[in-house]
């Protein structure tokens, strides 16, 4: 990919898009992203060496998801099989366009409940599309004819609250797993039926970044502030500001405190109360909340927890970006702008949390190509360096706008998403500030 690129410097084209957090998916000629402009979803269809915009969909969300400053109703990122496009928006369900921009069937589905809004992606495996669903209530995975949009199969996660990772499909002798990261645990399902099949706890409360795989294992790296802290109080000490007599915590009885701060998040069944039920397994879920990098051995039945778990490291996590598995090593930005690399057979440490000088929170995940590893702070900085044993600087990019997509990069050409632009980066570009669209 290109070290040296910016704003108007080896820009190969550039396009003005919809507002969105979905990444490039890029298939041979096309590239297909996600956006919201004017109270509507967009799905778009761009030429891959011209940024032209090929066709484009809009559609009228549902009830849009209950979000943050930072979310956005484009978030989960498209797959394509190179026949079809599966899109997935939190506020409406799935879909499944040709690449003409046909429709070829929607799966309407309920808006998540959650307080950040949708991004997990759907991923493909034997046939169907799998798109795991983990929310304040009612979490699950599950698994739809791709041809057809035709429920396969639904795996109910009762222990799971709110979660934004994507499945990793891997292969485990013959059959095809899907491996979800989601409160406190790792998990395995088989593919063909939906069934768990493995998982192991060590990890934190509520995933945002996603599993990867490498040297035969899956890393899963999670943090969440003041995880594994006792922090809840007894339902008791509650119920001292329970004025009706209910057994129940309204919200204005709610104490300053994980009471007050926290009440979307423990009241599961959004009923407008807390229930013992509900205040005693969050805060069983707090206390034994993990935050952790863990390499996991795939294999086994069950709870392989004691004996699967190859290594684990527990500083310079992130908090959103997925992992980097790139020649034999794993890479992890944090807020802040700080890396660490490890081995990834043994865990050793080669560094860590060191600065790349790029201020800021990181959304967007580590990517690699080469010789070179490319992360991206929310600020707008791309900061490429040397894929190595130690943190070699290369170039530091600024764009001038937001990034929270995960760049993509195919042949020579870096394609990254800011808050109002697609740019497409290639060194020696002949115009060196491109083609605006």
């Amino acid at each position: 990919m290109p070290v040296h690129f910016g704003p108007s410097s080896n820009v190969l084209w550039q396009c003005r898009i919809p507002s969105g957090h979905s990444s490039p998916c890029v298939w041979r000629d096309r590239i297909f992203l996600t956006g919201f402009e004017n109270e509507e979803l967009r799905i778009l269809c761009l030429d891959r060496q011209t940024g032209r915009i090929v066709w484009q969909k809009s559609l009228p969300p549902g009830k849009l998801e209950r979000s943050g400053r930072l979310s956005n109703p484009a978030s989960s990122t498209q797959t394509t099989d190179g026949r079809r496009l599966f899109t997935y928006f939190g506020s409406f369900g799935l879909l499944c366009h040709d690449f003409d921009g046909q429709e070829q069937w929607r799966l309407p589905l309920p808006t998540p409940l959650t307080q950040h809004g949708a991004s997990s992606s759907p991923v493909l495996a034997n046939g169907l599309v799998l798109l795991l669903r983990d929310q304040d209530a009612g979490s699950h995975l599950m698994a739809v004819d791709a041809p057809t949009g035709r429920v396969a199969w639904k795996a109910e996660r009762p222990w799971a609250r709110r979660g934004f990772s994507t499945p990793l499909v891997i292969h485990e002798g013959q059959r095809r797993l899907a491996i979800t990261a989601g409160t406190l645990r790792l998990s395995a399902y088989d593919t063909a039926t939906g069934r768990e099949v493995w998982s192991t706890s060590g990890l934190p409360n509520e995933m945002c970044s996603s599993p990867v795989a490498g040297e035969g294992l899956i890393f899963a790296a999670g943090w969440t502030p003041g995880s594994g802290v006792p922090r809840m109080p007894a339902f008791e000490t509650l119920l001292e500001g329970d004025r009706n007599k209910d057994q129940r915590i309204q919200r204005d009885e709610a104490p300053n405190g994980p009471a007050r701060q926290h009440f979307h998040y423990i009241d599961a069944d959004r009923d407008g109360t807390l229930s013992r039920e509900e205040w005693d397994s969050m805060a069983d879920i707090f206390n034994r909340s993990s935050n952790a990098l863990l390499a996991v051995r795939p294999g086994g039945q069950g709870d392989v927890s004691a004996t699967h778990v190859r290594w684990r490291q527990q500083r310079g996590l992130p908090y959103v970006p997925t992992p980097l598995y790139h020649q034999g090593r794993v890479h992890l930005v944090k807020n802040g702008g700080l890396v660490s690399c490890f081995k990834a057979a043994t865990g050793e440490v080669l560094y860590q949390e060191e600065r790349v000088g790029a201020i800021g929170d990181y959304y967007a995940s580590p990517i690699a190509a080469g010789d070179r590893i490319c992360v991206a702070s929310q600020p707008g900085t791309l900061v490429i360096f040397e894929a190595a044993d130690s943190l070699k600087i290369l170039a530091r990019n600024v764009l001038g706008e937001e990034v929270l997509a995960t760049p993509a990069v195919v042949e020579d050409t870096l394609y990254v998403r800011t808050a109002m632009r697609l740019y497409a980066f290639k060194e020696d570009a002949a115009d060196s500030r491109g083609s605006e669209r």
